[in-house]
């Protein structure tokens, strides 16, 4: 079974900021807690053949076999993802579309302690880490969990690294930071350097310890 508290990255980049801003909530609860990076995994959107809803398990093959027991498992879940094109990306939105399995009759997921982690772009009238972050909350309405919050964060657009950003006629450069003439380091961000999103990632994560707590002590 999973550990107390259980981080899910749709990020594909290794060490992502999306990464590394899940795991500030993982880390500031103080508990055990657990990692999962879907892009290391193999996981196909629900098929919506209703195979789950007698047992609520779902009858793809895939990896998601292999995480099913650790989401269960997991009293908190803090799920982070970005926003190309200003949405939610296909890796946060399959993982949460695999969940429904444990809705039918039992509503496995009720109760549950949730944040919401997303990193974008909220520029050129382009609010991406808002949007992805609110429908993150909202699936976790969705499935009764007891939302706590959601963090965003400022992030890098690929065309900073991709080699063209500056000549390319299509680069997100020009309307993020204007007429440049070059890349320079400072353009790019790093969730560690955004204050005030890193003192909200650690105030989540106490309080998925405060609630578990609190939880404990009503059960006992």
């Amino acid at each position: 079974m999973g550990r107390k508290v259980l981080g899910i990255s749709g990020s594909p980049i290794k060490d992502s900021n999306t990464d590394r801003l899940i795991k500030m909530v993982l880390q500031a609860t103080e508990m055990e807690w657990d990692f999962i990076k879907l892009s290391e995994l193999n996981i196909h959107p629900c098929n919506a053949c209703k195979g789950c809803v007698s047992d609520n398990v779902c009858k793809q093959i895939d990896d998601w076999q292999g995480i099913a027991d650790r989401v269960l498992g997991a009293r908190a879940l803090v799920i982070g993802g970005y926003a190309p094109y200003g949405s939610l990306d296909a890796r946060t939105k399959a993982f949460m579309e695999r969940m429904y399995c444990f809705r039918h009759q039992k509503a496995l997921s009720k109760g549950k302690l949730g944040v919401a982690v997303a990193v974008g772009i909220n520029e050129g009238g382009i609010p991406g880490a808002d949007r992805a972050a609110e429908q993150i909350t909202h699936f976790m309405r969705m499935e009764q969990m007891e939302v706590l919050g959601q963090v965003t964060a400022a992030g890098n657009v690929p065309c900073l690294s991709c080699g063209y950003g500056i000549d390319c006629p299509t680069s997100a450069i020009p309307w993020i930071f204007g007429k440049v003439d070059g890349i320079t380091e400072d353009m790019f961000k790093r969730v560690e350097d955004q204050t005030e999103v890193t003192e909200l990632a650690v105030r989540l994560g106490r309080q998925i310890r405060e609630h578990l707590h609190l939880k404990n002590i009503k059960l006992h």
